[in-house]
This record gives structure tokens, C-alpha cells and sequence, in this order.
């Protein structure tokens, strides 16, 4: 396809006369016939563009170019080698010589020109072209047979080996029957003595950089089409301009949003809450994971997406460019310790369910914390954070690096995440088939915590496929850049590189940015949380409350005990009730183990009773919460 480009590149002028009859004559074996222009004239070469080098060391006299009408025609021509020279740009994996192709190429279009003397055409003197030798004709389709099919080397009247014959007996010429011969033009000694570097141009909105220099090297974040100096402009055009504004304000909405979403739940399960439970670090730790995520945003959009993913034009952003560093450090972990708790979550409600005691929690805390932080010094040891083509933030993009530290060992911890979500939905099943109709509130409120594994989990899987769904089509992507170029030199509007389907891509980014909110909706909006926040020390503060109390925002006289539901003036007589429940379940306890299993499980996270009560008893106080629920049911 790229072949039939410099076809068309080259045959839009023609400057040779392609008819041997015209002249009534047969020519001799080496030598071609021409027609003469009497407007043309000898004149300089008009100069190459300011930013662009053309034909200026390619001509072996650029002061004598043959020039038909006016310099108007040089201007043309001078386009059309331009056009020319892009096509051959990318067809350097297919061509050799190709400098010396491109030194022909400029003499085709600005032909050396040959002035009549008085004494040759006593009554006008005359411009003539010099055409192009085949002998050089020869030598650059040899080196590119792609150019062979719009260069005809074997006619002489286009590439003459030896001359081309001109009738100039109108002009007083009367020897050779009134042909003057002009010798053919060889751009091998020009050549030869100057051959300077192949020119490459790279169409809109490539840019061109030498590779060869370490400051413009891959590793520095320019992206090169093969085998030319051509590199992708920053930001990738796989989508439209319109399209990838619709992404970076979709961040900046949700980013923000999950942001603050989740400084909420850090700050009611985490410092606000007077007691601790493995629910609640779950919460505060996989909220400080999102945090993490949502500030990388934050920063992104801060500085501007462009200006820390493009900090140069053509140059992606990579690791030594510190915020694009740092911005990839904090998602990394972010997203990393999120899999990590939210796996964590899900082992936790599959112990409860089948009442597995669990080893110390602080194990789960040093593990998900210490894997997080290796994942993390590894990549940044490798260098490999960087933006990459078509992405809103810094990661890791180099594919050992990323499979090693993040896709592995989440896909691992994924799959355990998900054999417990199974092993619950089959416990919830069993329970369902059991419970009375008056009991349906117990399974009601299994809705919350396995809601939140599921749809977080659920993301988790999405980003899993969507990943390696693109890279196993990052072949077919590579080999459609040949598209992309060919739109580019056909001058076509709108070129887009092939890449990831646009809803995929975007639902991508959408689920990251939503984990804050989905959390905050679940636990943040809970009876629990308000309780928290209404015994808190902050709301309780003595130049809090009665502002509270006289704009009655919060009624602190009906106000529950840590999500118990109770209210403080019953709550003598309910504490009562529940030892009274409790010892009964003692007495009966071997009676009751097989129907408490079978009947209901309470898998929401339950407070204390009792205000004052802090870190340890917490999970003890579940099971207890868990068995005066199983009481309430089996009665």
C-alpha cells in the first residue's frame, strides 16, 4: 500500500513528452526526443522551506534549473517532493540507496538546465532540460523495485542513456538536421561527493526526532514508528481530541468525588471509632488504598493532563520526570493494597460465615502492607513507570515488570478472593432455605458486605480482562499502524491509530475511580456510621455540640448506641435482655451449634454496646452479637 503512495506521489507530473511519433523520425539507440518551451528559462533553485530541507544538497547545480513559464512550477514541484520523500520515509525496511533515490528524485523535478549560446540559435536563444540518465533510473529501481512501477527506465524519451534530441530549426540551429542533442543529467557525481543523510519527513502529526541520539532514545519516551525517526505525537491519537476531554473530565469528577468519599470512611472507622474490628480496618485500609488512587488523579489534573503526560511534544512521560514518577508510585500501591484488602474482606466473611477462627489480624496488616511496598520498590529499581501511548496516568508499562509485581499476584489474590465469595453465596443459600418468613431480615442484612465484595470485586475482574484482552490484541493494533501512515500521506482528515474500543477503555478508567464511592455508599451511609459520628469526640466537643443542639441538626437524645439500633434510655434494659440470651445459649449451646448454622449467619459489622469500650473484644463482641441474633431467629 505504501508503494502504490509513491506511485501516485510520483506521476503527478509528467515532465517528459511520452510520444516518439511527434518527431516522424527514428531515433537513435540511446537517445530520446523533447519538445521545446519557448517561455521556459534557466533560473535558480527557489530554496528549501525554512523548517523542512529538501532538494538544496541534492542538486548539482542548484543556481541552473530549468524553469517552464515562471517559478510557480518550482513551487509545485517543490510539494510534490516533499510528498515524495514522506512516502519514502517508510519504505526504508523495503529499500536501500534510498538517498540516492531521493538525489534522482530531484533531478527529475528540477532538471539541470542547458541554455542555447547565439551562435547554436542565432535567432532566439532557448532553455532546455537535462533529463534524468537511465543509468541512474537503473541503479533506484534496483534499490526500491516499489519505485519501479512508476519509473519506466527503459523508455528513452523519459530517461535517455546517452542524450535528448530537440528540434531547434525554428531557431536557427541547422546542423543534425536541426537536432540538437543535450546530454543526459547523472546525479552519481553529486552524489558521490556529497551524499549528506537520507531526508526523512514524517506527515502531520508524526514529528521527527533522531533515535540514534540518547536524548531523544525510547527510554526517554518517545515512541517511534519502525524503521523511521517518525514519532507518535503525544497524546496518542487513538481517539479524538473530543473524546479523550470526555475521559479526563469523567476523572476529575469521580476522582474527586471518590476522594472525598473515602478521607469519610478513614476518618468514621478509622480515628472516629472508639472500638476496632477486622470489618472496620478492612474499610479504613481499603479506603486509604482509594485515597491513594484518587490523589494520583488529583495531582494529574492539578498539574494538567497533558503538560505530566506530555511534558515535551512527542515525549511521553517516564519515570525521571518526577511527578509522572510519583503519580505512578501512589496508584501503584493504591491499587495494589486495594486488591490486597479486598481480598482480605473477602476471607474475613467466609470466616465468619463457617465461624473459622483466623490467625491475628496484624498478620493480614504486615502482609498486604510489605507485599504493597516490594511490589512498588521493584518497578522503581527497573525505571519502568512511565505513561506510555493512550493513558491517563503513569504506571508500569514495561510487561515483565507488570506481570511480575501487579497482574500475577493480583490474579492470585483475586481468585482467592473469589472462592470465598462462592463459598458464601452457597452459605447464604443454605441459610435461605431455612429461615422462616419472619426471619428474612437476617438475610436481609447480608446484603451489605457481600454487595460491596461483589461489585468491588466485580471491578477487579474487569480491569483483570480488559488488561489482557488488550494485550492480546496489541499485535493486531501494531500491524494497523500501516493504516494510520497510509491515511496520513493520502492526506486523509481524522486518522486515528487502532486501539482498545472506546466504551471498554473508558468503563476501565470509570471503575477505578468508583471504588471511594461504592464504599462510602455501602458503609459510609449506615445507621453505624452516624452513630459513630454522633459518640465521636469531635461532634461531642463543648464548642460543637450546643450549635448542633440549638440549630437541631443532630438529635442527640435519639441518638442509637454504635449501630446497635438501641436507644440510651432502654439501653439498661436491652443490655439485660441480651445476657439473659446468652446465658441461655450457653446452657443450650450444643442443642443450638447445628441450628445457628443452618438458620442464620450475621455478617454485618456490629459495635460495642457499650460506649466506652475500645480495640480489644471487638471481634469477640461479633461472635457474641452473632449467637444473641441466632437466638432471636430460632425463637
Amino acid at each position: 500500500m505504501l508503494n502504490k503512495i509513491i506511485i501516485l506521489k510520483l506521476l503527478l507530473i509528467v515532465l517528459i513528452v511520452n510520444n516518439n511519433k511527434i518527431f516522424g523520425l527514428n531515433l537513435p539507440d540511446g537517445y530520446g526526443a523533447g519538445l521545446v518551451d519557448p517561455t521556459a528559462t534557466c533560473s535558480n533553485y527557489i530554496g528549501d522551506p525554512i523548517d523542512q530541507p529538501l532538494c538544496n544538497e541534492k542538486l548539482p547545480n542548484n543556481k541552473n534549473i530549468y524553469t517552464s513559464k515562471n517559478l510557480t512550477i518550482q513551487y509545485i514541484n517543490q510539494i510534490i517532493v516533499e510528498k515524495t520523500f514522506t512516502s519514502l520515509t517508510f519504505l526504508q525496511s523495503k529499500c536501500s540507496d534510498l538517498n540516492f533515490a531521493e538525489f534522482g528524485i530531484c533531478d527529475i523535478y528540477f532538471p539541470p538546465c542547458f541554455q542555447t549560446p547565439a551562435t547554436l540559435t542565432p535567432i532566439k536563444s532557448v532553455s532546455l532540460p537535462q533529463r534524468l540518465c537511465q543509468s541512474a533510473c537503473i541503479r533506484m529501481v534496483e534499490n526500491c523495485p516499489s519505485l519501479g512501477e512508476s519509473l519506466n527506465c527503459s523508455d528513452p524519451l523519459k530517461f535517455p542513456r546517452i542524450a535528448t534530441l530537440y528540434n531547434l530549426t525554428a531557431y536557427g540551429f541547422q546542423g543534425n538536421g536541426g537536432f540538437y542533442p543535450v546530454a543526459c543529467s547523472d546525479p552519481l557525481t553529486a552524489f558521490e561527493s556529497n551524499p549528506g543523510e537520507m531526508i526523512e519527513i514524517c506527515p502531520s502529526p508524526l514529528l521527527l526526532f533522531n533515535s540514534s541520539d540518547p536524548k531523544y532514545s525510547a527510554d526517554r519516551g518517545y515512541t517511534y514508528l519502525p524503521p523511521t525517526n517518525c514519532v507518535i505525537p503525544c497524546v496518542a491519537p487513538i481517539y479524538t481530541e473530543k473524546k479523550w476531554h470526555q475521559m479526563y473530565n469523567m476523572s476529575k469528577i469521580l476522582s474527586t468525588i471518590s476522594f472525598v468519599c473515602s478521607i469519610y470512611n478513614v476518618l468514621t472507622f478509622g480515628i472516629l471509632n472508639h472500638r476496632r474490628s477486622k470489618y472496620n480496618y478492612c474499610i479504613t485500609f481499603f479506603s486509604a488504598s482509594v485515597i491513594l488512587i484518587t490523589l494520583m488523579d488529583i495531582v494529574t489534573y492539578g498539574i494538567g493532563y497533558e503538560k505530566l503526560l506530555c511534558p515535551e511534544p512527542g515525549r511521553f512521560a517516564v519515570q525521571s520526570d518526577v511527578s509522572c514518577g510519583a503519580t505512578g508510585a501512589l496508584f501503584h500501591i493504591g491499587i495494589t493494597n486495594g486488591v490486597f484488602w479486598w481480598t482480605t474482606m473477602s476471607i474475613c466473611l467466609f470466616a465468619v460465615v463457617k465461624r473459622i477462627k483466623l490467625f491475628d489480624f496484624r498478620y493480614f496488616i504486615i502482609f498486604n502492607t510489605t507485599a504493597s511496598l516490594i511490589s512498588v520498590i521493584i518497578p522503581l529499581a527497573g525505571n519502568a513507570f512511565m505513561a506510555g501511548t493512550g493513558s491517563l496516568a503513569c504506571w508500569i508499562r514495561k510487561t515483565w515488570y507488570v506481570n511480575g509485581v501487579f497482574w500475577i499476584p493480583c490474579g492470585i489474590s483475586l481468585t482467592i478472593g473469589s472462592v470465598c465469595i462462592i463459598l458464601v453465596i452457597y452459605e447464604i443459600y443454605k441459610i435461605s432455605k431455612n429461615v422462616s418468613t419472619k426471619d428474612n431480615r437476617m438475610i436481609l442484612l447480608q446484603i451489605k458486605p457481600f454487595l460491596c465484595v461483589t461489585l468491588v470485586g466485580g471491578s477487579f475482574y474487569y480491569l483483570f480482562i480488559f488488561n489482557f484482552d488488550n494485550e492480546s490484541h496489541s499485535s493486531e493494533y501494531k500491524e494497523k499502524v500501516v493504516d494510520y501512515v497510509m491515511c496520513l500521506l493520502s492526506d486523509g482528515k481524522d486518522c486515528l491509530m487502532a486501539g482498545p474500543n472506546y466504551a471498554a477503555y473508558f468503563i476501565f478508567y470509570f471503575f477505578i475511580r468508583l471504588f471511594g464511592i461504592t464504599f462510602f455508599c455501602i458503609y459510609g451511609t449506615s445507621q453505624n456510621a452516624r452513630d459513630i459520628w454522633i459518640h465521636s469526640k469531635l461532634l461531642n466537643h463543648p464548642n460543637i455540640k450546643p450549635f448542633l443542639l440549638k440549630y437541631n441538626i443532630i438529635n442527640f437524645n435519639s441518638m442509637t448506641h454504635y449501630g446497635s439500633g438501641t436507644n440510651p434510655t432502654s439501653n439498661s434494659k436491652n443490655s439485660k435482655n441480651n445476657q439473659n440470651n446468652n446465658n441461655n445459649n450457653n446452657n443450650n449451646n450444643s442443642k443450638k451449634q447445628n441450628e445457628f448454622e443452618s438458620k442464620t449467619i450475621e455478617l454485618e459489622v456490629y459495635e460495642s454496646n457499650t460506649k466506652g469500650e475500645t480495640t480489644r473484644g471487638g471481634d469477640e463482641e461479633e461472635e457474641s452479637n452473632i449467637n444473641s441474633a441466632s437466638n432471636t431467629s430460632s425463637e
